[in-house]
């Protein structure tokens, strides 16, 4: 395991990404989701996969690593998809939602983390002019990390 590439999957939901990255060769260290149901369908989903049933806006980089048991091993990747319900052409699509700033959190945890990639993965709604704002800073904070 030494060798293999480090994942940490951040809005987990049941796995879909862990699925993508364990086929790919990467080892997902950590898994979180605020939803104890999500948390609990991962964790059978995923057995040898630790679950952070935690909401990220309270989590610190170093916190992920001591859960993950990976000390400062270096992360790979950290992937996940914040949610979308206030983007989505199926939901409200309010740029007031709450939720949309989790998007920021992602960032923030790849700034703590500094993995080699992040993938983050969202709706096309998110391309909308209204979330211009939102996107376009993301985008500001990849670059300024080197992305």
């Amino acid at each position: 395991m030494n060798n293999t590439p480090v994942a940490i999957d951040l809005f987990c939901g049941v796995g879909g990404l862990s699925l993508g990255f364990e086929e790919a060769g990467f080892h997902v260290a950590l898994a979180v989701d605020r939803n104890p149901l999500h948390a609990g369908l991962h964790l059978i989903n995923f057995p040898d996969t630790p679950v952070l049933c935690a909401d990220i806006q309270t989590v610190r980089g170093d916190d992920l690593r001591v859960r993950a048991g990976i000390g400062n091993r270096h992360v790979s990747v950290v992937m996940g998809g914040p949610p979308c319900q206030g983007f989505s052409v199926g939901g409200a699509r309010s740029a007031s939602d709450p939720r949309n700033a989790l998007v920021f959190d992602f960032m923030r945890v790849v700034e703590e983390l500094k993995p080699s990639y992040f993938v983050m993965e969202n709706v096309p709604g998110i391309l909308d002019p209204r979330y211009a704002p939102i996107l376009e800073s993301v985008l500001r904070t990849a670059s300024r990390l080197g992305y």
